[in-house]
This record gives C-alpha cells, sequence and structure tokens, in this order.
C-alpha cells in the first residue's frame, strides 16, 4: 500500500505524495475541506505540498506550533481561522501517526506537535455580536461632539466604520497616503486580511469629516503622505502615535455609553451594524460580500440568514395575545 524510503519519504502505490494522498482521502469526504487542508498545510510549511518531505514533518516542534499561533495572531486571523489551520494539521500528523512497518515496528512518525496546544489555541467567542440599528447609528453619530479634536476624531472614526464595514485592523492602518481617488470616486485603499488590496468607496460626508480632521491636526496630503491617519489626542503616551486596537475599542464603548446606547460595543459591532443595514437596505448578497471583504460568500450568508430567521419567525404565527 505504502513504502518507506529510508524514512524521509512515503510514497503510495499510486506514486502520488503522501501528503496529496491523505488530501485525496479527505476529499471523498469533502473537496471543500480538503482544499482547504492544503491550503492551511503550505501556509504553515511556506512550500509547496510535493516539497515537503517526512523530515520536514518530523523537525516541527511544538515551537513551531506556537510561534505559527503567534504569527498568526499578529496578523489579525480570527479565533475561528486560526484554530482551523491547527485542526488541518493536527489532522494530517494523527494520519501519519497510524502508519507503521510490521517488520521493524518503526513508526513513520512519533507524536502529533500540533495535539496538545489547548492552552495556545485562541477561544472562539460564540457571544452573539451586539448591532446598532438605523436609529441608534444616528443617534450615536449626533451625540459626539466635535468642538474638539478627540471628538471629530471620534466621529469620523464611527461614521468610516459603519458606512465602510472596515476591520480594526484596517482602521487604524490607514495612511492618509490611502485617502484617494480611484476612477473618480473617493475611496481609501486598505489592506485586507491575508494582505489583499482593495478600494473601499468614501461617503462625501465621511470624506469631509477626514478632510476637517486632517485640517484640525495641521497635517496635509503631500507633506504627511505616510503619516496614520488616526492618531491619539491624550496625554498617557499614546499623544499622536497610531491608535491600537483597545483604544478604538474603549472608544466606542465610552463613546455608545455617553450616547445612552445599553449595548456593549466594539469595532466589530460598527461593522455588524454596517454589514446589517446594508442587507436590510435590499443589497444583494454578492454586494454585501465585497462590501465586507469577505473571501467567502459562505461567511456573509451568516449574516442574511440571521436576519432572514427574524424576519420570518414561526412564531409571529401564534396568536393567542
Amino acid at each position: 500500500m505504502y513504502e518507506i524510503d529510508t524514512f524521509n519519504a512515503v510514497t503510495v502505490r499510486d506514486k502520488s505524495h503522501f501528503i496529496r494522498y491523505f488530501l485525496q482521502i479527505k476529499a471523498s469526504k469533502s473537496v471543500k475541506t480538503a482544499n482547504a487542508y492544503e491550503r492551511d498545510i503550505q501556509n504553515f510549511f511556506r512550500v509547496a505540498i510535493e516539497n515537503i518531505s517526512l523530515d520536514d514533518i518530523r523537525k516541527v516542534t511544538i515551537f513551531d506550533c506556537q510561534e505559527f499561533i503567534r504569527e498568526l495572531t499578529i496578523k489579525g486571523e480570527s479565533a475561528s481561522t486560526i484554530n482551523r489551520k491547527i485542526s488541518a494539521l493536527s489532522s494530517l500528523y494523527r494520519w501519519l501517526l497510524k502508519y507503521q512497518d510490521n517488520t521493524t515496528g518503526l513508526k513513520v512518525i512519533q507524536f502529533n506537535p500540533f495535539g496538545n496546544l489547548k492552552e495556545e489555541k485562541p477561544i472562539i467567542n460564540n457571544k452573539e455580536t451586539p448591532f446598532l440599528t438605523q436609529d441608534e447609528a444616528k443617534q450615536l453619530l449626533d451625540s459626539i461632539e466635535t468642538k474638539t479634536i478627540l471628538g471629530l476624531r471620534n466621529k469620523t472614526i464611527i461614521a468610516l466604520a459603519i458606512t465602510t464595514a472596515l476591520r480594526k485592523a484596517e482602521i487604524i492602518n490607514i495612511k492618509i497616503q490611502d485617502i484617494t481617488t480611484y476612477d473618480g470616486y473617493d475611496v481609501i485603499k486598505v489592506t485586507r486580511k491575508g494582505g489583499k488590496q482593495d478600494f473601499v468607496k468614501l461617503q462625501t460626508p465621511v470624506r469631509l469629516m477626514i478632510e476637517d480632521y486632517l485640517r484640525r491636526t495641521n497635517r496635509t496630503k503631500i507633506e504627511h503622505s505616510g503619516s496614520y491617519l488616526f492618531l491619539g489626542h491624550s496625554t498617557n503616551g499614546l499623544n499622536r502615535d497610531r491608535l491600537n486596537e483597545s483604544t478604538l475599542n474603549y472608544m466606542i464603548a465610552k463613546v455608545a455609553k455617553k450616547a445612552g446606547i445599553e449595548k456593549d460595543l466594539r469595532v466589530h459591532s460598527t461593522r455588524h451594524t454596517a454589514i446589517t443595514l446594508a442587507i436590510n437596505a435590499g443589497a444583494t448578497i454578492e454586494k454585501v460580500r465585497d462590501f465586507a471583504g469577505h473571501k467567502n460568500i459562505s461567511t456573509t450568508s451568516r449574516y442574511v440568514h440571521s436576519i432572514e430567521r427574524l424576519k420570518n419567525n414561526a412564531g409571529d404565527l401564534i396568536n393567542i395575545i
């Protein structure tokens, strides 16, 4: 069925690479899963499947696995994405652990370095993300006083977030040079998850807020092109430094509380709000997918299904009161 060649390679009967054979087994149940596993395995080893040897497999230690998780976290990958990648790699190692040589008793590998990462793997938060209705979104924005630079910055960030569905990392990494025009449209150039470059259309009122914020911070698009757009404006050591994600979340929660909105809001709440408002306004699922920067339409579908479940609720047919 398979041969072990000096314990550096395993060749199955049809002469295919051992990981390719593993993926074929997975594909027999789900082609989608097999394709995802292939991407995840290549992502870790950083080479094509056919270039991964058993020696490469054996050299992986738990320290490599921990560093992989750390790198993915820094890149802003979600907990579910990180856990999926670890699961794919662990599945490969579990499969290889099955293979032993009956003649010598030797094993292809000795242990699974991805199998004991419970403490390292991020926790998936299954709580429903709170979001704003259209009236609440207007209430939130109207409550922000813009006489101060801090107030103007906060209102600009929230208005931008709710009208573009940008993620935390996408917002804090915007540089002044990224505010531009494309084919006559006002846009911001952003780097999506995975490093993909994208253009996000700006509503005119938001563009005007950004321009006002630049004037009030004494910056120009030419002289300060490489500067981050949104800065800290405080005495806590972050003054005029790029915002971090925790500062952004704290700001939105504080502004919401002051506006009398009793919801535990974070940046992801503004993204959730933007996507939900677009769906409720009648945008097609394809347009919402592009708007949100989702890689897969299945991610967008979850928002649609949640809304449809509320609109077409079976409980509405019960009339006893």
